[in-house]
């Protein structure tokens, strides 16, 4: 699989999944032509998606959505929770489909496997996607899950077997509260269901090098306000203490780099 993040952040999150046989986008918070022109810089002129799957509601996920379902004349997967309002931001011309947490679905050769996250939107979810192949002993698996105020018990299970897991760094907890964010503001970032910060992600990151598979992360969705890349990824490699991960960051307005498992 191939995997690249459009885009990353509170102004917009679009991730694209490429295997043999699918081409996914999780997410389409960003224009119908951001999208496009992204996407023909990695998969050439007129690109074929062939399913959204969204991870929640929130406009920074969602914006472009409808926009893009047309533009490609694919599905939208979205949980039974969220689905009634992602329908509302759409036309009626678009193909809207559900899926129950924690049951797997089939898209073409990827396996998606939908977990619930702790985020204060209606049915929120993370997901992780295999890719189902003849010719290896073990499918590969990739993770996203972003969006979340803490990492559960739940969550961790279904990262581990995991070779590459895209995570949510979204802020360093001094600049937080030093910060000039409202204060309500700030205790919404920092409660269980509002965004992960750089030290739980560098914790769960280094119990999934010591109990799992994973050999990649991408670090997603940073603050613009509260985080710098260089931070993050050195607050998570010193707590991988060199376990042999290779450790990335997703930027905000702008394609990552192609990554492949």
């Amino acid at each position: 699989m191939r995997i690249v993040s459009l885009a990353s952040g509170s102004s917009g999150n679009c991730t694209l999944i490429v295997s043999e046989h699918t081409r996914l986008l999780i997410d389409a918070g960003i224009s119908r032509r951001q999208i496009l022109q992204k996407l023909e810089k990695v998969l050439g002129l007129l690109p074929r998606i062939d399913a959204i799957l969204i991870t929640h509601e929130h406009t920074d996920h969602t914006s472009g959505l409808g926009k893009a379902a047309r533009a490609f004349q694919c599905p939208i997967y979205a949980s039974e929770g969220t689905a009634p309002l992602v329908e509302s931001l759409l036309t009626g011309g678009e193909r809207l489909l559900t899926f129950k947490l924690g049951k797997n679905f089939q898209i073409r050769d990827l396996s998606i496997a939908p977990f619930p996250i702790p985020h204060d939107a209606a049915e929120p979810c993370g997901f992780v996607i295999e890719e189902e192949s003849l010719f290896q002993s073990i499918n590969k698996r990739i993770a996203l899950a972003t969006d979340l105020g803490t990492v559960t018990e739940e969550i961790r299970k279904y990262l581990l077997e995991c070779d590459l897991v895209m995570l949510e760094a979204n802020h360093d907890v001094e600049m937080l509260l030093h910060g000039n964010y409202p204060e309500d503001l700030k205790q919404r970032i920092l409660s269980d269901v509002g965004h992960l910060s750089n030290e739980v992600a560098g914790q769960t990151l280094r119990h999934l090098a010591e109990r799992g598979r994973l050999r990649a992360a991408v670090l997603m969705h940073l603050s613009k306000n509260n985080n710098r890349p260089k931070l993050a990824l050195e607050t998570v490699q010193g707590h991988l203490n060199g376990a042999e991960v290779t450790v990335a960051v997703a930027p905000r307005d702008r394609m990552s780099a192609v990554f492949t498992v």
